[in-house]
């Protein structure tokens, strides 16, 4: 006969230690990007040779270690959910103690948990996974790579207060440099909806609150008392 406390102490900590696992693997990620992001830049500047599209050249590797990142997070998510929901099912009515909790639900919630055992699927799409992402650690690391840039093509050779110079100092091999401003501000706007329209991380009533984007919609659209 199979004792099913020590299976659920078990499984528990095997949860537990697989999301702690994941965890370290996305610091390792951001860690990777925050090192190439820093080194490109001190080169870019300690250099008055270096061409201003290293940078751009960080901003891709950035960008590279997002995605790896938010693959990792969409695994690391699965076994976030999986805790809460122990917590949710089997911690806080042992907890409570109390005849008032619903059974019902309770059971109905454990059987959904080992169902869900029988799937890998990410319960998270990959663009709302970098979304979480961007909004936690690679916002600042591309807005820090977009400064510098900007702070590039101004300073060298020669600082400059044209716009036309300007904008002509960005160009890339046959890339005009208008382009690549357009292109760098259509890429941060995408970044920016990304990071407003992801779920966010904060829990209320054991559910995942709203997003920033839906929060703003709702004050907006909220009557005045």
């Amino acid at each position: 006969m199979v004792d099913n406390t020590m299976v659920l102490v078990h499984f528990y900590r095997a949860a537990v230690v697989h999301a702690d696992v994941w965890r370290r693997r996305l610091d390792a990620t951001t860690n990777w990007a925050v090192v190439t992001a820093a080194a490109v830049v001190t080169f870019a500047f300690g250099e008055a040779q270096a061409p201003h599209f290293v940078l751009l050249m960080a901003l891709l590797f950035t960008l590279f270690f997002l995605v790896m990142e938010s693959r990792r997070y969409q695994i690391y998510h699965v076994w976030e959910l999986l805790i809460r929901d122990l917590h949710q099912y089997l911690v806080r009515p042992a907890l409570l103690q109390s005849s008032d909790t619903d059974q019902e639900a309770i059971e109905a919630g454990l059987a959904q948990i080992a169902r869900d055992l029988g799937s890998t699927l990410p319960r998270i799409s990959l663009l709302e996974a970098a979304g979480l992402r961007i909004r936690r650690n690679y916002g600042p690391l591309f807005t820090i790579l977009l400064l510098a840039w900007l702070l590039k093509l101004w300073l060298y050779p020669r600082p400059t207060y044209e716009t036309e110079e300007f904008v002509a100092r960005a160009v890339v091999g046959v890339v005009p440099g208008a382009a690549v401003l357009v292109a760098m501000g259509v890429f941060f706007a995408l970044c920016v909806i990304a990071a407003l329209g992801a779920p966010s991380e904060h829990i209320v009533d054991w559910a995942a609150d709203v997003s920033p984007a839906r929060k703003l919609v709702g004050r907006r659209g909220r009557p005045k008392e």
